[in-house]
């Protein structure tokens, strides 16, 4: 990892203004916390992957351009994953603190750019920038409840009996998500039945099932719930 001030530009300053954890600073504000919590940087390309451990692996994170897949690996190389996160969402930013004694991974979906911040520049005042980490604990507050959010969804998915059932709940969460019968879905099939703890082929063969009812529809990952009736939404 590599300090972020040292490839800081005025085009990351315009990223980080549109982050959930900034808002409400102005630019020199902004600048001022870079200048003082020094973050961590990464470059992810493409399909590549970074691993986030040992004095990382308790960090703030901020995915601040391109998408990217978080994934926890336990010690046989297994990899869960745990959710996606875009620089265009609001839960953007997550919180490493549960993981502390965990492997993370993050794979990129397209060129990402990465910032960890130390969390004690966060929550330990700093006189002169007291007023900005004042806001910034605001923000994340409000981010974190994104992240519970996403998680309850998680697990809700988790909890359904069958692999059907899995797909379902998981398609009714991003129906009403979107407020739309047609969504698209952050997930390739590969990432959707590691997502719900599923084999591949079966999660295959349950989608293909839930077509020939008429239920559904799809193409790659773009669905479109056909039987309204259980995916209201309003």
């Amino acid at each position: 990892m590599k300090k972020f001030i040292e490839y800081f530009t005025d085009e990351h300053l315009a990223l980080l203004r549109s982050q959930l954890l900034f808002s409400g600073l102005s630019d020199h504000e902004i600048f001022m916390f870079i200048q003082y919590s020094q973050p961590f940087y990464a470059n992810i390309k493409d399909g590549k992957s970074i691993r986030i451990a040992g004095e990382y692996s308790h960090m703030t994170g901020i995915v601040i351009s391109g998408s990217a897949h978080l994934y926890t690996v336990d010690y046989e190389g297994n990899k869960t994953l745990l959710k996606s996160i875009g620089s265009a969402d609001s839960g953007t930013i997550y919180s490493m603190f549960d993981y502390y004694n965990s492997l993370l991974e993050l794979t990129a979906n397209e060129d990402s750019e990465l910032i960890l911040i130390p969390p004690e520049k966060i929550f330990i005042a700093e006189e002169k920038l007291a007023m900005i980490q004042q806001k910034i604990v605001v923000n994340m507050m409000a981010s974190q409840r994104q992240a519970f959010l996403d998680l309850s969804e998680h697990i809700s998915c988790l909890s359904q009996r069958s692999i059907k059932d899995k797909i379902l709940k998981f398609l009714k969460i991003n129906c009403e998500r979107e407020h739309s019968y047609s969504f698209t879905v952050p997930f390739s099939r590969e990432e959707l039945a590691n997502y719900l703890a599923v084999d591949r082929a079966s999660l295959s063969r349950s989608l293909g099932e839930l077509k020939s009812e008429g239920i559904l529809d799809f193409r790659k990952n773009r669905f479109t719930i056909l039987k309204t009736n259980i995916f209201k939404y309003e």
